[in-house]
């Protein structure tokens, strides 16, 4: 089985988690993967099209400049973005862009995330960048320089974007984040001063790449 096939199953069977998990909606995120030498470019998903129900032949092929080299469906309006981050980071080998709904509201009200659990300790420096357009140039090297903080960025008002070395990472990355605001918001309202790692303890965590 080619390199290909494999990361176009891999993206569909990603999706579908981060869609039954409420990460993605109906028609609404993007997954993309980087393929390895010697195959050159990348897959994304496609535009507008039911999340629920992709199949990998819907997915879409790009060649390294981000140009489809497919004609059946039209490649996410967020490849740029995806494109654009693959280039400013060569480690990247996956990117996931979600509409996860604690994410998205913790972007709207501006929120932080302290140091509650070792899952939250990668998104303690994330960034939130204003609203723009899909495509919008300005909007896309925002998220390419905050991913030098964290490697989750929030889209006030839109989502999130996360990467990883591969795609289970990039799809861990989005799932935690979630689930540590889960926990966020049920200790905001149970009350009380949260208990947070100690700084000394956060580092430790980062040195012993947990994070």
């Amino acid at each position: 089985m080619s390199q290909e096939r494999i990361q176009r199953e891999a993206i569909v069977a990603i999706v579908q988690e981060l869609y039954q998990a409420r990460l993605i909606t109906s028609t609404g995120g993007n997954v993309s993967v980087r393929l390895e030498p010697p195959e050159e470019g990348y897959v994304i998903t496609p535009s507008r099209m039911h999340k629920g129900g992709l199949r990998p032949e819907d997915l879409v092929r790009l060649d390294p400049e981000g140009r489809p080299l497919e004609t059946h469906r039209p490649p996410s309006v967020e490849t740029p973005m995806h494109v654009a981050i693959y280039r400013a980071y060569p480690e990247v080998g996956a990117v996931v862009h979600t509409h996860a709904p604690l994410a998205t509201a913790l972007g709207i009200v501006g929120g932080r995330i302290p140091p509650i659990t070792v899952d939250a300790v990668p998104f303690l420096d994330i960034r939130i960048v204003p609203y723009g357009l899909p495509g919008d140039p300005d909007l896309i090297a925002r998220v390419v320089d905050a991913l030098q903080y964290s490697p989750a960025v929030i889209l006030q008002n839109h989502g999130l974007v996360t990467v990883g070395a591969n795609l289970r990472q990039a799809a861990n990355r989005a799932l935690a984040l979630e689930e540590t605001l889960h926990i966020l918001l049920a200790c905001r309202l149970l009350g009380g001063e949260l208990t947070t790692l100690s700084p000394e303890m956060v580092e430790k965590v980062r040195a012993l790449g947990y994070v």
